[in-house]
């Protein structure tokens, strides 16, 4: 039987952030976004291919006019020649100027989904994940964060993240391998916790650098930057890759800088490639500071999506993870690069 969905709202329709009284969450109604292809997982189809996508040179018109782009000398905006390429997102789910949140009677808080959502497009190789590409690709994709993120430091926002969908499990709606750049005009709950661990003295990520240098869940040092699996992975093969400094904001890397950033990246995307297979679906998070904050410890998280939510986690927010992390830094260090 056929699946009944209600008609998709306009691409760049309004969105709305929603308390729910009774757990204090907040949940994002974007509904313009159900009309991106294969919304929904039921929907998953055969690959699409370079024809058609809207990520691959010959169609940059497919996509709204791009912001930013590192393209040939000679080259014009919207056209082919470009290495990255950044552009709005033609579905934001936060998009627009702040305004006065609502109330219904006390029960129903809401406010806009007001801020901004960019696609940054990694490479004109339709196939090419992060894993595939040369060191000197990687690091022109992570130039393009740094550049965003910079762009958007001082505007009034609460939270600036740069995200990556690595297959449909995890997300993604297009085939073409992308990151996306959200900024929220309040500031997440997971983002505040963050602030609230990552600053002055007792820095845990400076704590956790210290514990973890010579530890067993450590994967791989690069640089400065150490890879470790979290003590407390919630995902099998979940990974954090961490300056060993204290350094608050990703994009204030020297460019020089990238080839690391990009090298110790690509190397952990190699072994989770070795030990989950080609296609196994992961998120990326960069967690850089957010504006008017300078005391945080920027990190990345690699979030493997290779089991789902039960009841118990969608009852409790205790995640169960089948994988201790001491035997998947093993596993990771164990499979090369």
């Amino acid at each position: 039987m056929a699946r009944i969905l209600p008609p998709p709202a306009l691409p760049n329709a309004p969105g709305e952030l929603r308390q729910d009284p009774l757990g204090g969450g907040w949940v994002a109604i974007t509904a313009g976004r159900a009309a991106r292809p294969e919304a929904f997982l039921g929907d998953v189809g055969t690959p699409r291919g370079p024809l058609g996508c809207p990520f691959c040179p010959g169609n940059e018109h497919m996509t709204p006019p791009e912001v930013w782009a590192d393209r040939d000398p000679g080259t014009g905006p919207d056209q082919p020649g470009w290495h990255v390429r950044v552009v709005p997102n033609k579905f934001p789910a936060f998009a627009g100027p702040v305004t006065t949140a609502h109330h219904n009677g006390g029960l129903y808080r809401s406010a806009p989904t007001a801020g901004v959502h960019e696609v940054v497009i990694h490479n004109p190789d339709h196939q090419a994940t992060l894993a595939d590409l040369e060191v000197p690709e990687v690091a022109r994709a992570m130039a393009a964060w740094r550049e965003r993120l910079a762009a958007h430091r001082d505007q009034e926002l609460g939270a600036v993240l740069i995200i990556v969908n690595q297959g449909r499990t995890a997300g993604a709606s297009l085939e073409h391998p992308h990151s996306q750049v959200f900024a929220t005009a309040g500031r997440p709950d997971r983002v505040q916790a963050e602030l609230d661990r990552l600053a002055g003295q007792a820095c845990a990520a400076c704590a956790t650098v210290a514990a973890e240098r010579d530890g067993p869940r450590l994967v791989g040092t690069t640089g400065d930057l150490l890879t470790i699996c979290p003590w407390a992975s919630a995902a099998p093969f979940e990974a954090l890759l961490l300056p060993a400094a204290h350094q608050p904001r990703f994009e204030e890397r020297g460019p020089d800088d990238d080839t690391a950033v990009a090298t110790a990246l690509r190397d952990l995307l190699r072994r989770f490639r070795g030990v989950a297979g080609d296609h196994a679906p992961y998120n990326l998070v960069l967690h850089s500071a957010p504006p008017g904050v300078d005391d945080f410890h920027w990190h990345l998280h690699l979030l493997p999506r290779l089991t789902t939510y039960g009841g118990f986690e969608l009852g409790t927010g205790v995640i169960i993870n089948v994988v201790d992390p001491d035997r998947a830094a093993e596993a990771l260090r164990a499979s090369g690069s």
